[in-house]
């Protein structure tokens, strides 16, 4: 009797609890599927795709006329060239009765059973789980129904479903009037709220600067669509917008002219008191840093351009003065996710985690203190494994208080759009294309999925 054969794909260690569906192939941190569910294997230049039967989430599906769920894919780098014999290989490994029963595809350890295969990266493995129809013709999300089709769509986005829907969602539409008009200045201008919220939360005035922009000088912000540019020391005023627990946060930045110099982007968001601030620090690249209402403590932090558990390496904004498209990067999408257990998640334009901040609570009574991944992990040794250093740790702590720092509860309280409290030395002074809030956490297939179409519809093209 043929033994059973099995394949592990690891992209990425675990972020938060597991994960049973991918849209886009990067949810998933670790997946393992019965060789024998292979339905065919495809090659394209550099890399292979191998498609699997009866290995989805849904066992029967009622789908509109057009739509359907794609079976489960995974798509592998390979060296360009290699990519029959890779196949070959697969094939053989399957087929053959010899013992080994497991294929090993790793980016974290950046090993294979293969040596045609290419793991260095998060970017050469995609496992897709779909739980989402797709359309057949234009192979992206389905829209639903014809009598619904267009209702979870605001601004050229698919939020999938009514829940998903943000309450608050400013965008390159909802901008009023589009030339050059200063919203504070200007009575009549405004950034009306797309969101389920309605008019309650439109934004009327501010202080300082704030300034639609036309669609021609939309293109030298680094976005391919309208947005407003806030000046120096600058910012609008929200009408008070509250979330308590779970929420998933959405924006999208352009970064103009000769590039940042090194710069963070400055406090984006926040309330009138200073207690709610977030997402960056003016000074401090690469920082995901973020406080909620009604705490005063040090806010919780995390840096992006690490490798830590489970997240990849991402700096920003791009230390460059190029100012060609495709010389740098122009235009940054982020998705801030937290979910119940107020465990805080950053996404970028690629979909991928690039800061994970574990909770830290007024019940907390010890706290996680993350490690940076230096030098790849040993799987496969147990000899080194025993030494391996562990990538994380908990420490016991005293009673958490409003200045304990590090908390990641509290309410999300934002009146500020731009800048937060009085401080306005550290505001957002870039372009911004699109802020929106949902209040509810989506998780994270849907959050890596958002990012990506964000950044499809605002990224230039010219």
């Amino acid at each position: 009797m043929t033994s059973k054969k099995f394949f592990i794909f690891r992209r990425s260690e675990p972020v938060g609890p597991e994960k049973r569906f991918s849209e886009n192939g990067v949810d998933i941190p670790i997946l393992g599927i019965p060789a024998h569910q292979i339905s065919f294997i495809t090659a394209g230049r550099g890399s292979i795709n191998i498609t699997f039967n009866n290995a989805g989430m849904y066992e029967s599906n009622e789908l509109f006329v057009g739509d359907s769920i794609e079976k489960t894919n995974v798509t592998l780098s390979c060296e360009v060239g290699k990519e029959m014999d890779l196949i070959q290989k697969i094939m053989g490994f399957v087929s053959a009765e010899d013992g080994r029963n497991v294929m090993y595809f790793d980016a974290v350890d950046e090993r294979s059973s293969f040596k045609e295969a290419v793991v260095a990266s998060v970017a050469d493995i995609k496992a897709k789980v779909k739980s989402q129809p797709t359309e057949r013709v234009s192979q992206k999300v389905s829209t639903g129904d014809v009598g619904n089709r267009f209702q979870n769509i605001i601004a050229g986005v698919n939020f999938g479903s009514r829940e998903n829907k943000p309450t608050i969602d400013y965008n390159h539409e909802s901008m009023y009037p589009i030339d050059g008009t200063d919203i504070v200045a200007v009575g009549a201008a405004s950034w009306r709220n797309a969101g389920t919220g309605g008019a309650t939360y439109n934004i009327i005035t501010g202080t300082g600067s704030v300034t639609t922009q036309t669609d021609a000088t939309a293109a030298v912000t680094g976005l391919s669509q309208t947005c407003v540019q806030f000046a120096t020391n600058s910012f609008l005023d929200v009408p008070d917008f509250t979330v308590k627990d779970d929420y998933t946060m959405y924006f999208v930045i352009g970064d103009p002219g000769a590039g940042s110099s090194g710069e963070g982007f400055g406090v984006l968001f926040g309330d009138d008191s200073g207690e709610t601030t977030g997402f960056s620090e003016k000074f401090f690249p690469d920082v995901f840093s973020i406080r909620h209402y009604g705490l005063t403590g040090e806010p919780a932090k995390a840096k992006t351009s690490d490798r830590t558990s489970g997240t990849e390496p991402y700096s920003f904004p791009e230390r460059s003065s190029k100012t060609k498209v495709g010389e740098r990067q122009f235009c940054y999408v982020f998705v801030i996710r937290r979910d119940k257990e107020f465990n805080l998640y950053l996404y970028n334009h690629l979909g991928e985690i690039v800061a994970f901040i574990p909770a830290l609570t007024v019940n907390s009574t010890f706290k996680t203190v993350i490690k940076e991944v230096k030098s790849k992990s040993t799987l496969y040794s147990a000899q080194e494994a025993k030494k391996k250093e562990p990538k994380s740790t908990t420490e016991p702590i005293g009673k958490v208080n409003e200045d304990t720092p590090g908390r990641t509860d509290g309410n999300l309280f934002i009146q500020q759009l731009g800048s937060s409290g009085s401080k306005v030395t550290d505001s957002f002074s870039a372009t911004l294309g699109r802020f929106g809030v949902i209040a509810r956490d989506i998780g994270e297939a849907n959050c890596s999925q958002l990012a990506q179409d964000l950044y499809e519809l605002y990224k230039p093209t010219v």
